[in-house]
């Protein structure tokens, strides 16, 4: 982590943690030590304390009196919860934009497909997955409604790790981009029920795979949850 100079920025601090985490470089499970991170940002306890309160309120740490600090374990239910949210407020979205949209949105997204290309060649899943929520993020900023999607990241963040870990599976990103490419043209020529249709599959089609990612990464997950039979996604 690179270290910064001022010690109330706690803000800096809670985004700084948050993105360790998302980005799988503080493992589900793994001891946060505050002391040690404390020396690493180069600030005093308390901004990291509240920085530390603020991510277990996202559901990404969790805080035992007495005891330290861990990177919570990926629970299901939750994951399922927050691609719930993300689906229904996705597809009323895509509805909109069929109609409002502009070719420089059709555009951008565009050009984070080939953001997402040129991260699969690298086997940078990270950036992949910046890219993939960039585009996303596309369709939110065309109709006007940007804040609803910082609401779905804000609370996405089980969903966003199951993602990360989804990418070392075989010939997913290759599919994603696929996926994405049908999509604008999908809306670009209006077809709304093939873009419904492409909607519900991209963002259901971790199903198949979340059963082989627990499998693979046991530790990673919450034994208080079954593997999901409804749905996860991308």
């Amino acid at each position: 982590m690179t270290p910064f100079v001022r010690t109330t920025a706690s803000d800096e601090i809670y985004r700084v943690l948050r993105d360790e985490i998302l980005s799988l470089r503080f493992k589900p499970g793994e001891e946060l030590n505050l002391q040690l991170l404390c020396e690493q940002l180069q600030v005093s306890r308390s901004p990291v304390r509240d920085a530390l309160m603020r991510l277990e309120g996202d559901n990404l740490v969790d805080i035992f009196p007495q005891r330290g600090t861990r990177v919570s374990l990926i629970n299901l239910k939750q994951v399922e919860e927050e691609r719930f949210l993300r689906k229904s407020l996705e597809e009323s979205a895509v509805k909109k934009l069929i109609y409002q949209g502009k070719e420089r949105d059709w555009l951008a997204m565009e050009h984070w497909i080939e953001e997402q290309v040129t991260a699969m060649n690298s086997k940078d899943f990270v950036a992949f997955l910046k890219a993939d929520d960039a585009f996303h993020e596309t369709i939110f900023e065309a109709i006007g409604m940007g804040r609803i999607w910082k609401i779905i990241t804000a609370q996405g963040g089980n969903h966003h790790r199951i993602r990360l870990l989804s990418f070392h599976e075989k010939n997913v990103l290759a599919l994603l981009i696929e996926e994405h490419r049908g999509m604008v043209e999908a809306l670009r020529s209006k077809q709304m029920d093939a873009i419904l249709s492409l909607e519900n599959n991209h963002l259901s089609k971790l199903l198949q795979e979340t059963e082989i990612i627990v499998a693979r990464y046991p530790t990673y997950f919450s034994k208080q949850t079954a593997p999901l039979r409804g749905a996860a996604a991308t």
